[in-house]
């Protein structure tokens, strides 16, 4: 098998001809040359040149293997058509055997697009490969997982190119812990069964253990084609007794907690690629386990799979009723651990489901009228987003540039959140800190219900995780990158396990959730504070928490300590496990904005080195929400937004995103500031 790359195209349009080069959309052309979409006019093609030799055309099979081409378009040699694609299947192969002649052939794909979205997003994100052959090339590789007690059969089936008569396949397992398997495919089809096998399994609730499948096609002596794949062994089905959004995972009961995921539909797949390693270790150091893709939007890329896979993230795919395209895309990721289920959404969607188990068997399918409604709380973005975006008159909450960026209603739906429980915000600054704040909250109360309701009332999922272009959004991460209070409020919401407080008529009602598979066998102490620290109450209880569980703990009055002083006092808690914090947080009786904090003095001290750094903070009052930034550089805190409730040094952790930097310039970049700073 001999295999060429082509990367240099000619973008055609009336208004001109560019050069361009793989990853290219229409959009990155015209930009790079001063132009835009306007300047296309009625048509838009790619062209190049495919030299073919006497070698080439003594082949038996010469094909063009179309990847990632973003638009739906017709394939011409000269002014020959030789196929057409949606631009949804991830590869599209063309048989250009006998409508190729000896010399140059111009190859021309002419997009069939409309609206100015389409034909800006139309390119290629990889290159085009020629591809000659003797005997048979491998399409497609579909797997198939029958589980038993202790074992796990591989079902491998080939759809081969060309003859498959005159080929052999042999198909090769092997595990993380290096565990080798073999079986020959008969007429493209055998199975594999594992012993004991590694299972894969959801971040939290144990290790994501991957074997690597290698499929060789061998013609009389050498090697035609290969194809290599990493899959994990699981099985992964809607709980019967919920509404599909408790999952079970082998025999466990999982709830999904994560947010929706919408990737980036550039055809530049390195930049896609880096956004998506970006937001999906983000999500993983947060502990999501879930990531739901929305219907209508564009795919991920490969990458985005492949990072889900490593990290424990199952992924949820809402579609309505699928074409070819989208269903052989589908097909294309089915073998990936992570793809956990279809969301099939809409009223005429039986062919749709049976379409689905007939292509994806091992896939769990959960038909409904209508998309979940995850919850949703816009905030600004990062100030220092705003800052490199905005300009400095601009910089105004009602300014023309700032509502520009606001999605829907979002200026007016946090001007009522943050009212809701903040002092009135002086500057742009503090109302984005306000904002992101009400925002946190507010997603937090939804993943407490679900948590507690063993997902009955909905997946433990928001609105969305990143986005790809500056917004006011609902997003935990803005477009560059920086985590806003929301991802760090997800990382204690989505721990393994979780205690709540919650004030009912004058008492205060614990309850826990409890991811772990393992029971508990604990202590809760929990204890009233002023806003000086000082401790007016305390009281501790042995606390039993079954594997897996949810449910009260203890109830208890606390009205005689607190009545008459609920603006100047809190209530701390915390669930132990020996010495060890599994959870622990703070609860005010009445909102922020009515709270006595008092001025904080605040001792910090930054250690360290390159990227990898440390600061310890203290303060000699009650801090809420206390945000630890630096000025002019990025950087992901191990905790961020946190309280302070002794005078005790807490350190946190840093890791900087950006360029290598000394402890002189970040203690003098260090930026402090708490709910008190809003007064």
């Amino acid at each position: 098998m001999v295999r060429r790359e082509i990367k240099n195209f000619e973008l055609v349009t009336e208004g001109g001809r560019y050069p361009c080069r793989v990853p290219f959309s229409v959009n990155s052309v015209l930009s790079s040359v001063g132009a835009d979409v306007s300047s296309v006019g009625s048509f838009v093609r790619l062209e190049t040149e495919i030299y073919v030799d006497d070698v080439a055309l003594a082949m038996k099979n010469f094909y063009l293997r179309l990847r990632g081409l973003h638009g739906s378009a017709e394939v011409f040699i000269g002014d020959k058509k030789i196929g057409e694609c949606d631009g949804k299947a991830p590869i599209f192969n063309v048989n250009a055997a006998g409508k190729v002649e000896k010399g140059n052939n111009l190859l021309s794909i002419r997009f069939a697009v409309k609206t100015a979205e389409e034909i800006g997003f139309a390119g290629l994100s990889m290159p085009i490969e020629i591809v000659r052959f003797s005997n048979a090339m491998i399409e497609r590789v579909s797997l198939t997982q029958q589980h038993e007690d202790s074992s796990v059969t591989i079902g491998i089936k080939l759809d081969l190119i060309g003859n498959p008569d005159s080929v052999r396949a042999v198909a090769t397992l092997v595990s993380s812990a290096g565990q080798i398997y073999y079986a020959g495919l008969t007429k493209g089809k055998g199975s594999i069964t594992v012993s004991d096998p590694l299972y894969w399994w959801p971040k939290g609730v144990g290790l994501q253990n991957l074997y690597r499948l290698t499929v060789n096609l061998y013609g009389e002596s050498d090697v035609e084609d290969t194809a290599e794949m990493r899959i994990g062994l699981r099985r992964i089905r809607c709980a019967p007794s919920s509404d599909g959004s408790v999952l079970l995972v082998g025999d466990t009961r999982v709830l999904p907690m994560g947010a929706v995921y919408v990737a980036d539909g550039d055809p530049d797949t390195a930049a896609c690629d880096r956004r998506a390693e970006a937001y999906v270790t983000s999500a993983s150091m947060a502990g999501f386990n879930c990531l739901v893709l929305p219907k209508d939007s564009p795919r991920p890329t490969e990458k985005f799979y492949e990072m889900c896979d490593v990290h424990g993230i199952m992924v949820i795919e809402e579609h309505g009723a699928l074409d070819k395209g989208e269903l052989e895309a589908l097909r294309a990721v089915s073998h990936h651990a992570c793809l956990a289920l279809i969301d099939l959404i809409g009223n005429n969607t039986e062919e749709a489901a049976a379409q689905l188990n007939k292509i994806l068997p091992n896939i769990d399918i959960s038909v409904q009228s209508k998309a979940q409604d995850y919850i949703s709380a816009p905030s600004l973005p990062s100030m220092k987003t705003i800052r490199a975006v905005i300009p400095e008159g601009e910089r105004s909450l009602f300014s023309h540039s700032i509502e520009a960026i606001a999605e829907g209603g979002a200026i007016r739906d946090m001007i009522l959140s943050v009212a809701e429980r903040y002092p009135y915000p002086s500057d742009l600054s503090s109302f984005a800190y306000a904002s992101a704040l009400a925002s946190a909250n507010k997603v937090g109360e939804s993943v407490k219900q679900n948590r507690l309701s063993e997902g009955k009332t909905g997946r433990a999922v928001f609105n969305r995780l990143g986005d790809n272009s500056l917004a006011i959004s609902p997003s935990a991460i803005d477009h560059r990158a920086r985590w806003k209070p929301l991802q760090y409020y997800c990382s204690r919401h989505f721990a393994p396990v979780k205690v709540y407080a919650e004030l009912r008529e004058g008492k205060v009602i614990f309850s826990a959730s409890s991811c772990r598979r393992t029971d508990i066998e604990g202590v809760l102490e929990y204890r009233i504070a002023d806003s000086s620290n000082v401790t007016v109450y305390k009281a501790d209880m042995s606390v039993s928490l079954s594997a897996m569980s949810v449910g009260q703990i203890h109830s208890v009055d606390l009205n005689e300590y607190v009545k008459g002083h609920e603006r100047e006092y809190y209530l701390e808690f915390c669930l132990k496990e020996g010495s060890f914090p599994l959870s622990k947080d703070v609860i005010l009786f009445v909102p922020e904005k009515h709270f006595e904090f008092k001025k904080p003095k605040f001792k910090t001290v930054v250690t360290g080195e390159e990227r990898r750094f440390s600061v310890t903070v203290s303060s000699d009052v009650f801090v809420k929400d206390l945000e630890l930034d630096f000025d002019g550089v990025d950087a992901v805190f191990s905790n961020n937004y946190i309280d302070l409730t002794t005078d005790a040094p807490v350190k946190i952790d840093v890791t900087l995103t950006g360029s290598a930097e000394t402890t002189y310039r970040l203690k003098d970049a260090l930026m402090i500031r708490s709910v008190y700073d809003l007064k």
